[in-house]
């Protein structure tokens, strides 16, 4: 039985809210882990690339979907049952998927159904539960909540290489998934109880459906700069590896490249999360988008090992920065129906990295990380674009 409403989080209710909802995102963050057992999958079973990366993009795309919808319902709904919606749908999807391990389970049940569409309900339930422990920090909710599902990557991918070598890559992602569902489970399971979001009608107003939250300058701004930051962050987790590899560098240096890429997530998610509250996002996301451009630039020109580290490093903190931001720019978008607006530019999130992933293995080589580049050139155009405009309405705001 959840509480019944109450306004505010108090006491010792913040920490506990966030030390309960946070771990549930290392389960979903397993999502990163396909980087690392992808070379040894296409090594035993010859999938080709682009089978590779549909199963990693089938991840985003089911994750916009699930964030669209689990924004809001987030409105409306307590937190916690959203996230055991989506922890259920995990351990459904992905166990039926490393039961039955093929590229259709794992595209379809594994990726869009599992870690997508359920893991973008558990992240709408986890960013109302820490925005209701957090009120006035939703920027830094959102990099923590984020955060923790990008540091499952860095924790997890090193192992993962490690384990994939020596036992299999399908006895890898078994044991992986097991230890990851039953951590967010007793976790979830100490979550405090809270309240559903105080509803608009009780103060005479009426919930803004998606269509008039879309309208929304500053929404649909922020939707656009999603889809141009995202593409080649996405791209790098499915192919740093292998593209060091092919370039004939050291093993060491493949892994290297796929667990920088892991931790610049981990780190741009937090640092972009907070410092969207400092500073306000029309700071941050030009900073983002320059990563981007450099990242790009050092894949295509690959002057060595260190380049293509430090390439991979700037690649993950650009997309991480760029979901960390989400929190502020739905605050700033629509904060008579922030959840749903979370829901709406994680869309956009979702569809720049499920893109770019497969554009990049469709044109491939070196090419690729330039074309993935060019995205971030076009978001750079919109924000010179908005401050001609002299929209500055708030200080924190370009969408």
């Amino acid at each position: 039985m959840e509480e019944p409403r109450r306004p505010a989080a108090g006491g010792s209710q913040p920490p506990r809210i966030l030390l309960s909802a946070l771990p549930l995102q290392l389960a979903f963050g397993l999502v990163y882990s396909w980087g690392a057992v992808a070379p040894f999958i296409q090594r035993d079973l010859h999938w080709p690339a682009l089978l590779l990366s549909a199963v990693w993009s089938a991840t985003p795309l089911g994750y916009g979907a699930g964030i669209v919808i689990g924004g809001r319902l987030a409105d409306r709904l307590p937190p916690r049952r959203l996230c055991w919606s989506g922890l259920g749908l995990l351990a459904a999807g992905g166990g039926i998927a490393l039961a039955f391990p093929s590229g259709p389970t794992f595209a379809v049940l594994y990726s869009l159904l599992g870690l997508g569409f359920g893991g973008g309900l558990a992240l709408a339930g986890s960013i109302a539960a820490g925005r209701y422990a957090m009120p006035d920090r939703v920027g830094t909710v959102s990099g923590l909540v984020t955060g923790t599902y990008a540091i499952a990557g860095a924790l997890q991918v090193p192992v993962v290489s490690l384990l994939a070598g020596s036992i299999g890559w399908l006895p890898t992602l078994r044991v992986m998934a097991a230890a990851m569902l039953a951590v967010g489970a007793l976790t979830l399971a100490a979550m405090p109880a809270i309240p559903r979001p105080r509803q608009p009608q009780e103060d005479g107003r009426s919930h803004p459906t998606p269509l008039l939250l879309l309208r929304r300058p500053r929404l649909y701004t922020a939707i656009l700069l999603e889809l141009t930051a995202t593409p080649i962050g996405a791209y790098a987790f499915v192919n740093a590896a292998g593209y060091a590899r092919n370039l004939s560098l050291a093993a060491l240096v493949a892994t290297a490249a796929i667990s920088g890429v892991a931790a610049g997530n981990a780190l741009g998610r937090l640092v972009g999360g907070a410092a969207s509250d400092l500073a306000g996002v029309d700071r941050v996301m030009p900073v983002v988008l320059l990563l981007d451009l450099l990242a790009a630039a050092l894949y295509f020109l690959h002057p060595g090992a260190p380049a293509v580290v430090v390439a991979s490093v700037l690649a993950g903190v650009g997309l991480g920065a760029a979901a960390g931001v989400i929190g502020r720019l739905a605050e700033d978008a629509a904060p008579d129906a922030p959840n749903a607006a979370f829901g709406l530019i994680f869309a956009g999130f979702a569809a720049g990295s499920g893109s770019g992933s497969l554009v990049g293995a469709a044109i491939g080589g070196s090419v690729a990380w330039l074309a993935l580049g060019l995205p971030a050139v076009a978001g750079l155009l919109l924000i010179l674009v908005r401050l001609r405009l002299g929209d500055r309405r708030r200080p924190s705001q370009l969408s």
